[in-house]
């Protein structure tokens, strides 16, 4: 991991933050200070991110579709196999702890389906069952999809919204959680600057790097555009989770940019 999240307080004295970050750069990593929350920054971003995956698996998207369509996207590794390289009772955690601590914005899929996989001892990669199934064959690794896991999200089956169903909605989707939440970060002042939440994004999380982060992204995809569609995806469940924050909302109406030239 070439990040190193530093959490201060305001009580975190200037000189112990020096010797953590003085630790992290001996280390070689890409030191950012973030100000304590629940989730700091990179967990809170990957969350409502991973609440939308969940939420496109139970509504019918196969995991080797959702693992193309975010890999198409840039991501690194396809958001399915990450959840199971993550830990799915990691997920469940953390998808538990937060939902409560900043309450419906975070949450799209079903806990509940999360609960019922770990509970018949399937925590992803780590006990080679997940949302796949992991084994090795004449020393190659073989990955197919865990049948308990397709029984199990047709129980939790979610009726898709076919008017935002579409693989570029269903990308947006995803993106558009986690880089709401990084502007609500730096909203909040959870991070001091855009150039620190896209360094923390890409080097800690696998942000597209041709992207540049959630805030160039805003740049280059365009306030507007992304409210525009986050009103849509909003509309179409009836949900805040796609109520853009309010930072995001001003940037749209004054046409402003993170990065102007």
């Amino acid at each position: 991991m070439q990040l190193l999240e530093i959490i201060v307080t305001d009580q975190t004295a200037k000189d112990t933050l020096a010797v953590a970050a003085k630790l992290g750069l001996d280390q070689k990593k890409l030191v950012v200070v973030v100000k304590d929350c629940p989730g700091f920054f990179t967990v809170r971003c990957l969350a409502p991110m991973m609440s939308e995956i969940f939420r496109l698996l139970q509504e019918g998207v196969d995991p080797f579709e959702l693992d193309k369509l975010t890999k198409d996207f840039g991501f690194p590794v396809g958001a399915a196999t990450l959840a199971d390289e993550v830990g799915l009772d990691v997920g469940e955690h953390v998808a538990s702890f937060l939902g409560k601590a900043l309450g419906p914005r975070v949450q799209g899929g079903s806990i509940e389906f999360l609960s019922e996989l770990i509970k018949a001892g399937h925590k992803g990669k780590k006990t080679n069952s997940g949302i796949y199934t992991y084994s090795t064959v004449k020393g190659k690794s073989k990955k197919v999809l865990n049948e308990e896991a397709k029984k199990m999200l047709t129980k939790f089956h979610i009726e898709p919204q076919t008017s935002v169903a579409s693989t570029e909605d269903r990308q947006l989707r995803v993106v558009s959680r986690f880089v709401n939440e990084a502007l609500m970060c730096l909203q909040e002042q959870i991070i001091s600057s855009p150039s620190d939440g896209d360094i923390a994004s890409v080097f800690g999380l696998g942000f597209p790097p041709f992207w540049g982060g959630p805030f160039r992204f805003v740049d280059l995809y365009g306030a507007k555009k992304l409210v525009a569609n986050m009103e849509r995806y909003a509309s179409a469940y009836q949900a805040e989770q796609f109520q853009p924050c309010q930072l995001l909302s001003d940037y749209a109406k004054s046409d402003k940019k993170f990065y102007p030239k």
